[in-house]
This record gives C-alpha cells, sequence and structure tokens, in this order.
C-alpha cells in the first residue's frame, strides 16, 4: 500500500468517515506490516485520550499543530529516531487530509466509534498483533474462548476484548479456528479475498498474500462466506465442504468436481469451488487440509511449484527452480521431522532432479 492510501485510510479512520470496504483493507494491511502498524498505532494516541469533541474544523486543525509543536519539542531534548520523524511528518498528512475531509464535521474520538460493518462500540478496541514466522506455530485464546492456532509467516490482527455486536478479526496466512458458540455475536473473520462469518465452529482457513488460492475447509458448524468482489453472494458451507477461491472467471462447481477450470475473462470476477476435504485414510479421522496443527506437511498429487512454496514456509528457505518444466513435477507423501535436505533427497526418488543449497536458497536443476 502506498504511503498517500495509508493517509487517506488512516485519516477517515481518526474521523470516524471510514467505509466498512475501507476498514477492512486498513486492518489487513495493519496485519501485515509492522512499520505501518507502529506508525498508525503511535497517530491513534494522539487522539486516544481525548474526549472533547470538535466541530469547527478551523478549531481542530490548530489543536493539531499544537499536539505536533508540543511533540517537537519533545523530541528535540531527546535522540530523534528516524521512527519518530516519520510519525511527525504523517501527522502532518494526516492533519490535512482530515480537516479537508469533505463531510468532515469532528477529528478527534468521541466515545463512540465505528468499527468494521458499522457495527457501533461504546468504547475504542484495543488491537493486538500476532505474526509467526517461516517454521513457527502459535497458538491464540481469545477472551471469548475461541482458539486459534496460527500456521507460519501468518499474520493476526484481533482485538483485546471484544465489545461490539460481532466479533471481527483479520487474518493474512493461514489458521486453524475453533470458534466458541455465541449466536447474538456472530464471528467474522477478513481475509484478502474473502471474509468469513460463523456462530460457532471449527475450521481452517488459508489466505497467502503470495497464493494465488484461498482455501476454507469448515470441520465442523457452519459458516457463510462473501467474496470480496461480490458481496452480495452469499456461500454456505456445511461440514466436510472446502471452499476454493481464485481471481477469475465466476463459477460454482460442487463437491468431487475440486479441479479449477482456467480463467475465461480474468475481469470476470472470483472463481470459486465447492469440493469436500481429503482424509488421509479412509478409517482415518486425520484430514490433509488441517494435518500442519499437528506438525505433518502432507501432500497428494501436488505440483513441485505449489509444494516449494509450503515448504519454504516450512523449513524457513527460499526454492528457486532454473527449469520452469520441474515446477509441474507432482508429488505425494508426508513430512514431519525429516530436514530439508531428507525431503528434497524423498523427492527426488520419484523424479529427476538436482538441487544445490547456497546460503539461505535451494535451487532446483
Amino acid at each position: 500500500m502506498g504511503n498517500d492510501k495509508f493517509i487517506e485510510l488512516v485519516g477517515k479512520k481518526l474521523s470516524n468517515e471510514i467505509s466498512s470496504d475501507e476498514n477492512t483493507e486498513l486492518q489487513l494491511c495493519l496485519a501485515n506490516d509492522a512499520s505501518l502498524r507502529e506508525q498508525y498505532e503511535a497517530l491513534s494516541a494522539y487522539w486516544k485520550h481525548s474526549d472533547t469533541v470538535y466541530a469547527d474544523n478551523a478549531l481542530a486543525f490548530q489543536k493539531i499543530k499544537s499536539k505536533i509543536k508540543a511533540q517537537e519539542v519533545t523530541e528535540s531534548s531527546t535522540t530523534i529516531t528516524p521512527v519518530k520523524n516519520g510519525v511527525i511528518y504523517y501527522l502532518w498528512r494526516v492533519a490535512a487530509a482530515v480537516v479537508l475531509m469533505a463531510g468532515c464535521s469532528y477529528l478527534f474520538y468521541s466515545k463512540t466509534v465505528t468499527l468494521g460493518h458499522g457495527i457501533a462500540n461504546t468504547t475504542s478496541a484495543a488491537w493486538q498483533n500476532k505474526n509467526t514466522s517461516a517454521r513457527d506455530k502459535s497458538t491464540i485464546v481469545l477472551t471469548d474462548g475461541t482458539r486459534i492456532t496460527l500456521n507460519s509467516q501468518s499474520s493476526l490482527r484481533y482485538p483485546t476484548n471484544f465489545t461490539g455486536k460481532t466479533r471481527e478479526v483479520y487474518l493474512s496466512g493461514e489458521a486453524f479456528f475453533d470458534v466458541h458458540k455465541d449466536h447474538e455475536h456472530p464471528f467474522i473473520i477478513h481475509t484478502e479475498k474473502m471474509n468469513i462469518k460463523v456462530l460457532g465452529t471449527a475450521f481452517n482457513v488459508k489466505s497467502y498474500p503470495d497464493d494465488p488460492l484461498s482455501e476454507t475447509t469448515l470441520i465442523r458448524g457452519a459458516i457463510e462466506v462473501t467474496l470480496d468482489d461480490r458481496p452480495s453472494d452469499r456461500i454456505i458451507l456445511k461440514p466436510s465442504e472446502k471452499l476454493i477461491v481464485k481471481k477469475g472467471s465466476f463459477t460454482t462447481v460442487r463437491k468431487n468436481q475440486a479441479k479449477l477450470s482456467p480463467p475465461t475473462d480474468s475481469s470476470a470476477g472470483t472463481q470459486y469451488v465447492l469440493t469436500s476435504f481429503t482424509r488421509l485414510r479412509q478409517d482415518d479421522s486425520a484430514i490433509l487440509e488441517t494435518s500442519w496443527t499437528q506438525n505433518k506437511l502432507i501432500f497428494r498429487d501436488e505440483s513441485f511449484a505449489d509444494l516449494a512454496m509450503r515448504m519454504e514456509r516450512w523449513y524457513g528457505v527460499e526454492i528457486k527452480f532454473k527449469n520452469d518444466e520441474m515446477k509441474k513435477y507432482r508429488f505425494s507423501g508426508t513430512y514431519e521431522k525429516e530436514s530439508i535436505t531428507q525431503a528434497l533427497d524423498a523427492l527426488r526418488i520419484t523424479e529427476d532432479f538436482h538441487y544445490k543449497i547456497k546460503n539461505a536458497a535451494i535451487y532446483i536443476y
């Protein structure tokens, strides 16, 4: 996200003029970018403790200038860090953006603010961010009892306490949710491509920014999914069903038709497939899509290109192909305690390729 867009969204957020879609965009941006998140939290702090509503825009702008001057005086007596310099810069930009915003009647927070989907809350929620690096996983228990297991290279943004009519979080990456039942307060997960609404259930969500596919796998209960570019369409998942989302032409396919056909028109919207999840064995309750929660990397008839992306997150390495034809190789297998070299050597048993490790990169040739 560019600086100008970030400033626009922050300005609208601080002035309580942000739309539902814009708020989702901002929250996902904050979940993915620690630097922007730090700047946003610093900016928000300037208004957090103010209880006064300023109806006059000129007076509001003068108040902002006073706060900025006070901050500059404070910093002049201490060591100025690049981050704080950035805060001052963004304060001036936000001050201008907010005061000049059409229809903006006041700048500072009142006691009631509006969060995602226009839900009014009596207090402003404090937000937490959990990020995992490659090879790491983390489990979070929210204040409502919902349990979330975060896969590697994932980010979750969530409120310290749920105070509104809905319970909303923002995910980038992959996570397994076991949502506490509360019919009066639906649980909503926002991702880059889709929004998932639940009352109480267990399911897996995978939505990495660098992955063209996003998936939702329902274990029990029921969930409702809306696609970002088709908010009026609602897809209801039943237990054992999996939703696969891809940008492209729009089509609907029911169970046992999991193949995604190539999009015929990239401007036609989002393509999705509704299929069933994969049991590892007929008599086994283990599920392919959630096997990562048991520290197993399991793949079935998966292309080398897709498997390489998963191995990068699993082992914390970078894999590069010198021959695009090798990306089409397909593999099935299970990794649990194998090292990266043991894993690659196992793949070489079924397909002819070589690899070379240099620094933190692995070259396939």
